[in-house]
């Protein structure tokens, strides 16, 4: 989004913690891509960004269609079924009931699950700021460029 460059100290900031997220974190690419786009379901700028990742990292048809219905697909791996159920906790502002909590400390690690929310809450300010600052969709061959570049430094 370069509309954050027009707040320098604010643009350092909100690209230390992409950073991160996206690729220091202890997630798998699947993981990493499952919390963004439960994050950004609602939001046209941030899914039209992440479906594509999301199917490149084996995220199905099926699967984006239900959680772009704010339904946990019940075909995931169980720790992706726990994440999914966590994101989507997250995403909609409430307490994370205790079924939940016991799924994703079943599944993950301390580290990972702060990982997971970070991920999910810095997807949801992302998407709050393309909405909010009327960001506008790239064009085409821009997004194509963009998705190349983040399967490459998603797989290191």
């Amino acid at each position: 989004m370069q509309t954050l460059a027009l707040a320098p100290k604010g643009l350092a900031a909100f690209t230390a913690l992409s950073t991160y997220t996206r690729y220091e974190s202890e997630l798998t690419p699947l993981q990493r891509e499952l919390a963004i786009i439960i994050a950004v379901r609602d939001v046209h700028y941030g899914w039209t960004h992440h479906e594509p990742l999301a199917r490149s990292v084996g995220v199905t048809e099926e699967q984006l269609m239900l959680i772009r219905e704010g339904r946990v697909p019940k075909d995931l791996a169980p720790a992706e079924h726990a994440l999914a159920a966590y994101a989507f906790e997250i995403a909609a502002g409430r307490r994370v009931p205790p079924r939940v909590a016991e799924r994703i400390h079943a599944n993950f690690t301390p580290r990972q699950i702060v990982d997971i929310a970070l991920l999910t809450s810095f997807a949801m300010a992302v998407a709050a700021l393309a909405m909010g600052l009327e960001v506008p969709l790239e064009p085409q061959e821009t997004l194509q460029f963009e998705l190349e570049w983040q399967q490459h430094n998603a797989s290191g």
